[in-house]
């Protein structure tokens, strides 16, 4: 029985090592969800609130709670998804797909695969990283998952000059982001680092921490050392002090789900 109860801790440690945020990018640039997150549902499709990913692909979209359908409109072509319904219509043909538009917390969630292809777009997922990738733009280069890299369940770009890297001691922080300005573009370091964040924290959070991160603006200006908690995650954060000399960092240590620094 104790063999059963520690194998069972051991792989709920994994699992929540693990546990990697959906994402959907479309032409590389991830987009932002402030409030409703995408999500897969029983059918196995990605479901993303309907105006962020009409929009991020360039169409207009409008609501109609007569019919109770998404609309969505760009050079000629309409689309029209109807909250529960499988059928629905591209330019006035009535298609089926897979699935159907959902109607939760009083926002249209929609199949972003049947609205990007509508659209004559490419839609790939890669579900080792849980990452929906649209090309909308055959031109524009799609970030793919050559280029990022998982850190501690938080998906880091290999071009950034931000340092992210998982604790490999057994200490009570899984994760420390290091601004360095001794390297390139601090102010670059500090919107990756913000992005970055976001996947797991919430936005009152991350926007507390910015706004101390963001006042550094020189290597010479002093960052007192603070604690942070979110609450939607259950964790706290540690920035140390960042001492007024010429390459000084800005750093910010991640503790462990359910260890705190005090």
């Amino acid at each position: 029985m104790l063999t059963v109860f520690a194998l069972t801790i051991l792989f709920s440690n994994i699992t929540f090592a693990i546990n990697i945020p959906l994402r959907v990018l479309v032409n590389g640039e991830e987009l932002y969800f402030p409030d409703e997150k995408p999500f897969i549902d029983a059918n196995g499709r990605t479901q993303t609130p309907a105006r962020f990913i009409g929009e991020a692909l360039g169409a207009t979209v409008t609501w109609d709670a007569n019919a109770k359908k998404a609309v969505f409109k760009m050079d000629g072509t309409t689309l029209e998804l109807f909250i529960g319904e499988r059928e629905y219509q591209l330019n006035g043909q009535k298609k089926q797909m897979d699935t159907e538009a959902l109607l939760i917390n009083g926002r249209t969630f929609v199949p972003a695969r049947y609205v990007a292809e509508a659209f004559g777009a490419t839609v790939r997922w890669k579900d080792e990283i849980k990452t929906v990738y649209i090309d909308a733009n055959k031109t524009d280069k799609v970030e793919d998952e050559d280029d990022t890299r998982e850190v501690a369940g938080f998906i880091v770009p290999k071009d950034t000059d931000l340092m992210v890297a998982a604790s490999k001691d057994d200490t009570s922080y899984e994760v420390v982001f290091t601004i360095g300005f001794l390297k390139k573009d601090v102010e670059k370091q500090k919107d990756d680092m913000e992005k970055i964040l976001l996947q797991k924290f919430s936005e009152e959070t991350v926007k507390e921490i910015m706004s101390v991160v963001r006042s550094k603006v020189k290597d010479t200006d002093v960052i007192e050392a603070r604690y942070f908690y979110d609450k939607k995650a259950d964790q706290y954060m540690y920035m140390p002090k960042s001492w007024p000399i010429r390459g000084s960092t800005i750093t910010l240590y991640i503790y462990r789900k359910g260890d705190k620094p005090f």
